[in-house]
């Protein structure tokens, strides 16, 4: 098995002759790179005209793309024939679009960021050229249940949303520029915001307990010493009193959630489309044994750490 590359594609409909050519091939470049999607070319759109370049590592793509206006329709049926179970981030660049799916509805503009899940149902409707930018995001390389009560539109109000919307753009600013290993990392950076954006913001009170516990628990998680008794010392309380503060706060006791932070880091790790190394990841991430590690990654995930990489990347990496 050979590493993956980073892949640069290219395509547009401006050397088609015919009206129909065009939207066949922008018919055949959807099905190839996104899925099942049936169109709409709208106003005759007898001079339609699409674009698009396509970064690749394995399974992590992103794709910048303009269109004339169309209407995408994702239906019951798509999604069954697909299969598919990831999401993709939605970011114009130039013009807007109105998003539709489930009960939810929106209008994007530039600078909102739409996030949605690949495995429903869905309509997408441009009225006039659009610009933008459509990221994948591997089913299991975020937390599905943040992503599960997660709005179509994220709050463009948050720093964190702004800053991963910086990051996506950077990603396709830097298209010529990318080895596979810096695409990574970077792509990496992105999926970690997007996670922390679709964590609820939640006010914090001075000198909360609950927050100063986290914030521990972040800082040293990768230890695997660090136990709920040292994250307790560390917030000048007792074992008991921190749990009581996590419990009135909404959280986790202190060790389910120091097993969950462990765990989403060696879930980000696995997802790299790069070679990975299960004992390294483990020692890494905070457990004591590879086999603790691939037991507790088993019970919270419904799978093994090997065969998430299997599902993710089809066997085309090293494991």
């Amino acid at each position: 098995m050979t590493d993956p590359e980073y892949q640069l594609e290219r395509v547009s409909t401006r050397d088609v002759e015919t009206k129909s050519d065009r939207t066949e091939l922008w018919r055949n470049y959807l099905r190839t790179r996104q899925g099942c999607v049936r169109l709409t070319f709208r106003n005759g759109n007898d001079d339609f005209y699409s674009s698009a370049s396509a970064q690749k590592v394995g399974h992590w793509q992103l794709v910048q793309f303009e269109s004339d206006p169309l209407d995408y329709q994702r239906s019951a049926r798509d999604v069954r024939d697909d299969g598919d179970d990831s999401h993709r981030l939605l970011i114009p660049l130039n013009g807007e679009f109105q998003l539709a799916q489930r009960d939810s509805a929106e209008i994007v503009h530039p600078g909102a960021i739409a996030f949605f899940h690949w495995g429903y149902p869905l309509y997408m409707r441009q009225d006039g050229p659009l610009r933008a930018l459509i990221m994948t995001v591997p089913e299991n390389s975020i937390a599905l249940d943040r992503a599960a009560g997660a709005p179509l539109a994220l709050d463009e109000g948050r720093p964190l949303v702004r800053m991963l919307g910086h990051q996506v753009r950077a990603l396709a600013a830097n298209r010529q520029d990318w080895t596979a290993q810096d695409f990574t990392v970077a792509f990496t950076s992105a999926l970690t915001l997007l996670e922390g954006a679709l964590d609820p913001a939640r006010p914090v009170a001075p000198d909360n307990l609950a927050v100063r516990a986290r914030a521990f628990m972040e800082r040293h998680a990768n230890d695997h010493t660090v136990t709920p008794e040292a994250i307790a010392a560390m917030c000048g309380c007792s074992a008991r009193t921190l749990r009581n503060a996590l419990r009135e706060a909404g959280d986790a006791p202190p060790a389910a959630m120091l097993r969950t932070i462990r765990l989403d880091r060696a879930r980000r790790r696995l997802s790299t489309p790069l070679p990975v190394d299960m004992d390294r990841i483990a020692a890494e991430t905070g457990f004591s044994t590879t086999r603790r590690f691939r037991e507790s990654f088993q019970q919270r995930f419904g799978l093994s750490p090997a065969r998430m990489r299997e599902q993710l990347f089809d066997g085309d990496t090293k494991r």
